[in-house]
């Protein structure tokens, strides 16, 4: 009865509403349509009241823009983005269907037979929504709307997710664990300093086969940090380990889908689906499948870049002895000299792991070029980044910092 009254007493000009969909810590989600063109349905997103900066905004209006290349009937992206006032609207075309995570719910079991049908038509989406240059950056079973009769798939709301360095007024929201931090690839989480780039659309869809298949997420944990240590430091148990029904080479397949390291994950959603059509025709002929040699068609014409270091073993030794070091209650500095270009970066890179498995923090600055103009510009990036860290913490680690802090700067 609230919701309805709550509708009723909204005003939108130009628009009519239906019907609430949801809420996230972002917006509220409404069905409705245009007075002018009352035969087509759209979803409705109205941003919460001082969530959209005016960069926020520029980059909506752009990123709009980019997505028109997409043309696969499969994918609804944002049509255009409106401003009325304090009034925030993304809008997109309504599909008839529900969330993949609550038809999954609904369902007693669910056949290998289905879990194919499903899979093979979101590897196929991912691999077009690849090929037009696009990183979706929110794969989640939100955005993931199915059709029950038909298994028909449609991948919605292209706009990319807040980095979650910039969210600490919401990371500790249940909803906002649930329902997106627990599908966050790790070079999203914005801790450690691998590119965001196609493949963290893979890693988000082996955790959504994952949920399917197993009923459960790979990881999970209600505070948001111990889930972004999971994400960037801890090996999910293989599928195929919780469900017992489910073949292991398709648990290799979805652990590929999850490795760590971006380079390698499958890097197209071709190679995905042909893996996972091998895997169909083997079920549906002899109701198992052999063990075969993943990733052999998963080709791209994109220039893949590994992050491996060459030729630096030694240096790296002894950055990660002095760490453990550090561990253990010792204060220590390494210093690293060079030239630019050779690696100096790369090699300090090696510490994000071992710092963030052990629930440490990782900063960095960089004194550029461009920057000579700007006393300390290195150590401002650095405390901004560390700061900004810290903000992700509950209050009570937030308070404890800044006593830390305030006693060490003292007046100044």
């Amino acid at each position: 009865m609230k919701n309805k009254e709550k509708i009723e007493n909204l005003y939108i000009p130009n628009y009519e509403i239906i019907e609430s969909l949801g809420e996230s810590p972002l917006a509220f989600v409404y069905k409705g349509v245009h007075k002018q063109q009352p035969d087509q349905i759209l979803v409705i997103k109205l941003f919460k009241a001082g969530i959209l900066s005016q960069q926020r905004r520029r980059y909506f209006l752009q990123k709009i823009e980019h997505l028109k290349i997409l043309t696969d009937s499969r994918v609804a992206p944002p049509l255009r983005f409106e401003e009325y006032g304090q009034q925030k609207l993304l809008i997109r075309d309504y599909f008839s269907g529900i969330p993949i995570n609550e038809w999954i719910q609904k369902k007693a079991s669910l056949s290998l037979e289905k879990f194919f049908t499903i899979a093979l038509k979101l590897a196929d989406i991912i691999d077009s929504i690849q090929k037009s240059g696009i990183i979706h950056g929110g794969i989640k079973p939100h955005n993931v709307i199915i059709e029950p009769k038909t298994l028909d798939v449609k991948i919605v709301d292209f706009i990319t997710p807040l980095d979650i360095r910039n969210i600490s007024h919401f990371i500790y929201d249940k909803d906002f664990i649930e329902d997106t931090l627990a599908y966050t690839s790790p070079e999203q989480t914005g801790r450690i300093n691998h590119r965001v780039d196609f493949t963290t659309d893979i890693y988000s869809l082996g955790i959504i086969f994952y949920e399917i298949l197993t009923r459960r997420l790979p990881f999970f944990s209600t505070d948001p940090l111990e889930l972004i240590h999971s994400h960037i430091a801890e090996e999910a148990p293989t599928a195929d380990s919780f469900d017992l029904s489910v073949p292991a080479v398709v648990g290799k397949i979805i652990s590929k889908l999850m490795l760590k390291q971006p380079e390698k994950r499958y890097q197209s959603g071709s190679g995905l689906y042909a893996d996972l059509y091998h895997c169909q025709q083997q079920w549906m002929q002899h109701k198992k499948i052999a063990d075969f040699a993943l990733g052999t068609k998963d080709r791209t014409h994109r220039v893949t870049f590994v992050s491996k270091m060459v030729g630096r073993d030694e240096e790296a030794q002894l950055i990660l002895s002095e760490y453990t070091s550090v561990t253990q209650k010792e204060f220590k500095s390494v210093f690293i000299s060079g030239f630019s270009g050779i690696g100096k970066t790369r090699l300090i890179q090696e510490l994000q792991r071992p710092i963030v498995k052990n629930q440490g923090y990782f900063t960095s600055g960089k004194f550029d070029v461009y920057q000579k103009n700007i006393p300390y510009s290195s150590l401002i990036q650095a405390f901004r980044n560390l700061t900004r860290t810290f903000l992700t913490e509950n209050d009570e680690r937030v308070a404890k910092w800044k006593n830390k802090i305030l006693q060490a700067v003292g007046t100044n």
